[in-house]
């Protein structure tokens, strides 16, 4: 038995998994990796304010044989002075028009403060253009104050516990992974899109050059892991205030997104990279054993585990450390008795 199949452990009143800003997981008094996740996140999207607008090229395209109508808007826009445009959206640029020919060729841009424009995510720049950095560098960026805000809220309530559980190292490494699903998840959606598969609302609208921005990926991942190491602690929603058990709230959340993603909400193309990371948490918090090395080396084979005897003594000495947590709380335990904990946790947690 694991701590977290303890029931004192899952049912605390709330008092376990808040936050995480302060300290590190297991109360080492360092920053804790959601503390430094949030710090970066808001620091990342406070110095993109102040930085330079830009427009950034998309792609380049030829139009031969056009009619009378698309030469004379073309010419119209040809002759339009620059103006400001909306932060995100595509505006075509027309480089040339050619009546005697009937050709038209054209440059989509977007305009992006710097940092979103270099780091958002869609299949164009991350699959066609292989910059595969930016399946990594989307989940760091937002695109205004309340997106950062709700991502943050939900990563400071739910990312303690889940640290907590895993470690440091291993939680960075889930959360990035749930991120990276995401992205991915909504990748095969945009090109299901690209080559004319018929999809509901708006992701038939989606191209390849359609952005992907925010943490909302991770923070799904970290929701569901929570449904799985705690899940009858008893939450208090905000709107409407009422009191629901973890596990209905981490479901709930992702049936929202299911719903919306199938009957085409406005961010039917978020609400895929919601389900993908969602998806990925599922499935890397019952097999942490994954997740080991995966910051250094990549996903490959676990490490070689620990004999029956190893595993069967680490039990016991953990069996006996909750006994004391049952008794005088967790603020009894010494740092090393919280280690003992902590590897015990992993190692329950990481058997299929």
């Amino acid at each position: 038995m694991g701590i977290a199949d303890r029931a004192y452990i899952r049912d605390n009143g709330g008092r376990s998994g808040g936050g995480g800003i302060g300290r590190g997981s297991m109360g080492h008094g360092r920053l804790s990796i959601v503390g430094w996740l949030i710090i970066i996140n808001v620091a990342v999207f406070l110095i993109d304010l102040v930085l330079p607008v830009v427009n950034i090229k998309d792609y380049s395209q030829q139009i031969t044989g056009a009619s009378d109508q698309q030469l004379v808007e073309a010419q119209i826009l040809s002759q339009e002075p620059q103006r400001q445009h909306a932060l995100g959206q595509p505006w075509t640029r027309v480089t040339s028009v050619d009546p005697a020919t009937r050709t038209i060729e054209s440059e989509q841009y977007r305009t992006w403060h710097l940092l979103n424009g270099f780091g958002h995510f869609s299949l164009l720049h991350g699959f066609v253009k292989l910059e595969v950095w930016r399946v990594v560098t989307y989940q760091f960026l937002h695109a205004n104050f309340m997106h950062l805000f709700f991502n943050m809220f939900g990563l400071f309530m739910f990312g303690g516990m889940v640290e907590q559980y895993l470690g440091r190292k291993q939680f960075l490494s889930y959360y990035l992974l749930c991120g990276i699903s995401g992205g991915l998840l909504y990748l095969i959606f945009v090109a299901l899109a690209a080559i004319n598969v018929p999809l509901p609302g708006t992701l038939a609208a989606t191209s390849i050059t359609t952005p992907l921005i925010g943490a909302s990926a991770g923070v799904f991942g970290v929701v569901i892991a929570c449904a799985k190491i705690s899940p009858d602690q008893r939450v208090m929603l905000l709107f409407p205030p009422i009191p629901m058990k973890l596990k209905w709230l981490a479901y709930g959340y992702v049936a929202f997104a299911a719903g919306n993603l199938i009957l085409g909400g406005q961010n039917a193309g978020g609400d895929a990279a919601h389900i993908g990371g969602a998806i990925a948490g599922y499935f890397f918090i019952r097999r942490v054993h994954l997740l080991r090395g995966f910051l250094d080396f990549g996903l490959g084979p676990a490490p070689r585990g620990q004999s029956p005897g190893q595993n069967s003594r680490l039990q016991k000495k953990a069996d006996k450390i909750l006994d004391k947590v049952r008794d005088k709380g967790m603020q009894s335990l010494t740092e090393r008795e919280k280690k003992v904990l902590q590897k015990s946790s992993r190692d329950a947690g990481g058997r299929p």
